[in-house]
Order: C-alpha cells, then structure tokens, then sequence
C-alpha cells in the first residue's frame, strides 16, 4: 500500500490495483473487462479461463478487508457484452453477492450495450463524468479542468537497472490534475510511461512502490 495525495484527498494505492479512500470508504477500480478471457477462447485464443474468477476473488478480498461500503468501477466492466453467456453471468451474479456494498459504475467505450447486465450484477449506472467530492470521476483520462479519476489506458511504467528493465502496471498522475488508475485485470496491456510523462506509482508483487527518481 502507497499514501497517494491527490487533489484535497488522501487515498490509498494498493497493490490489488484498487485505489482506497479511507475517510469515505469507499474503494475505486477500472477496467475489469469480465469476459475478455472467454471472448479470446472463442476466437480460437487459448487463454486460462480462471482469469475472470481469480479478478472477482481479488476484488472481494479488497472489499472485505478495506471494509468499504461503496466501489465505483471507472467503466469497461465487461469486454465483450454481446458475447457473454447466461452461465457467465450467472457465476458473476453470485460473486458480486458476496461483496455486501454498494456498487456503482461508469460504462466505458468496452461496455456497449451493457447496461443491462451491469443492472443484473447490482450496479447502479453513473453518467460520465460523476462529480465525487470535486473530483470528476470518468472513464476516459480527457480532463480539460478540475481534477479527474480516470482508467481506459491501463498505465504501465518502465523500470531500468544498468543491465535489465521491467514494466509493470501502475497508477499515474499526469500533470497534477488526472489520476490513472491500473487496469484491474491483469489480463491487459498498456502504454509505458516513463517519469517524465507521468507521477508514477509502479506495482511490484504485493508492493505499491513510491515514484522512481
């Protein structure tokens, strides 16, 4: 976990790619794209098919021990809506059950469609932007003033040694006034940043690590 200031407020980076808010509570995530392992499968992609599972488990882990009482996802909580089955839902219907909270969310561009099924896993659907303690909360990062929270790049940050680098994912603050948050799946890929693009917090293993000089 990172102590991460942004705007008037203290959050928490935490290294199960959720972003805490102590004070109120309340826990934020983007990108969960349920159903991009099954979509891949079915054009003949062999991917594992525990992906989804082992997101929801993650995410119910983060709930119960942060003890939230309300989780914003900052859209693509689904990635295919058109070719998710009725046994999907069904499997999702019972893990989100387990999460005793509210649950809110904006669509992202992956969610087309989808309201209905975000209304079936017990969300209540937000326009984008949602004003939350003057900060615009939105899917996409097109913040032309104010401060915003954003997900639909799934930052990713390169780290180099003398002899070897590693990317990892990571949240980002991109001149002072957005906040990017990592793509929760950890199915995804992203753009490297590199510190002079972006305040970055890299994710390594269970460890959100402070921004790199």
């Amino acid at each position: 976990m990172q102590p991460l200031e942004f705007g008037k407020d203290q959050f928490v980076a935490r290294a199960d790619r959720t972003l805490f808010h102590q004070e109120t509570q309340t826990l934020f995530l983007s990108d969960l794209h349920l159903g991009k392992g099954a979509h891949f499968r079915q054009s003949g992609i062999p991917v594992p098919d525990d992906s989804e599972s082992n997101d929801l488990d993650r995410l119910i882990d983060a709930v119960n021990y942060t003890k939230s009482n309300t989780v914003w996802i900052l859209g693509d909580l689904f990635h295919h809506p058109r070719s998710i089955t009725h046994t999907q839902m069904d499997r999702w219907i019972v893990k989100f059950q387990k999460l005793h909270t509210t649950l809110k969310v904006i669509l992202g561009n992956h969610d087309r469609d989808a309201q209905p099924l975000a209304k079936k896993l017990g969300f209540a659907i937000y326009p984008e932007p949602t004003n939350w303690h003057g900060i615009e909360l939105a899917h996409h990062p097109d913040n032309r003033s104010g401060y915003r929270i954003a997900g639909h790049v799934h930052p990713q940050v390169e780290l180099k040694a003398a002899t070897d680098h590693l990317s990892c994912s990571c949240f980002a603050i991109q001149n002072q006034r957005l906040l990017l948050l990592p793509a929760f799946t950890k199915f995804s890929g992203g753009p490297r940043l590199t510190p002079g693009d972006a305040l970055c917090f890299p994710i390594i293993g269970d460890q959100v690590l402070p921004p790199p000089n």
